[in-house]
């Protein structure tokens, strides 16, 4: 440890990297995971925290009182968290539409427990969300992020960073997009189950003697399976979009921090 901080100025410098990738992995939907071993993490981020660090070609430097040194490492604590946030919230787009469509199909009710949010979710959240980890880790989407982060000093230096309120504004810009791409992404089921609604409630008035709560729960299900087979490779390309979206948001939210 000796020959790797000669000074008090390469220590801090370590520090830094290191509360920035903390923020990063912790919040991170893939690699900050409950279900990952905390050991895990840890390791994770001190293997990063080392290859920016060797390779880190800037000018180290020391700061004037140990407040002022808190204060950095916090400050690079909440860059790194952003850019985690950032991804929670595209993750967000699926878990949302899949909630939609459970409700749209009338199983609302059938839920699966979600280990990283510690919370029931739609059974076909969980089936859209394993889908685009699959598609994440597949186009090496995990190692493209990691790249962003080792980089990440050529768009704001360690010890740089200046949280103003055009990060709250990019943030919320952010959220209202994720809003609609989710919505954008269940407009089929909806629009599908609408018209199944007004075609029930005309046999309904057309034929008053068909028990119509029961044909109206069976046709929905049959209905919102068939058009999610039909939509197979549609879904597909959406997840993709929002894939990439994800990781052009992720590496432009450091321009404002």
């Amino acid at each position: 440890m000796a020959t790797m901080f000669n000074s008090t100025a390469q220590l801090t410098l370590f520090a830094l990297i290191m509360m920035r990738m903390s923020g990063f992995i912790l919040m991170n939907p893939v690699f900050g995971r409950n279900t990952i071993p905390s050991r895990v993490k840890a390791g994770l981020i001190f293997v990063l925290t080392l290859m920016v660090y060797s390779g880190f070609t800037g000018e180290a430097f020391e700061t004037a009182s140990m407040i002022e040194f808190a204060f950095l490492l916090v400050k690079e604590f909440v860059a790194g968290y952003f850019i985690g946030y950032v991804m929670q919230l595209f993750f967000f787009i699926i878990s949302f539409t899949g909630y939609i469509i459970d409700y749209q199909m009338g199983l609302s009710m059938a839920t699966v427990y979600d280990p990283q949010s510690n919370a029931q979710m739609a059974v076909s959240g969980s089936v859209l969300q394993t889908w685009f980890m699959l598609m994440f880790f597949a186009v090496d989407g995990h190692l493209a992020l990691m790249k962003i982060m080792i980089t990440s000093a050529e768009i704001v230096p360690y010890g740089g960073i200046l949280i103003t309120q055009n990060i709250a504004v990019r943030m919320i810009e952010i959220f209202l997009e994720c809003v609609e791409m989710g919505i954008r992404f269940s407009v089929p089921m909806i629009a599908a189950e609408f018209f199944i609604e007004v075609g029930v409630g005309i046999l309904n008035k057309v034929v008053p003697q068909i028990s119509i709560f029961v044909i109206n729960i069976q046709m929905k299900l049959i209905v919102g399976l068939g058009l999610l087979f039909l939509m197979f490779s549609p879904i597909g390309d959406y997840l993709n979009k929002i894939m990439t979206v994800m990781m052009k948001s992720v590496q432009g939210i450091l321009t404002f921090v």
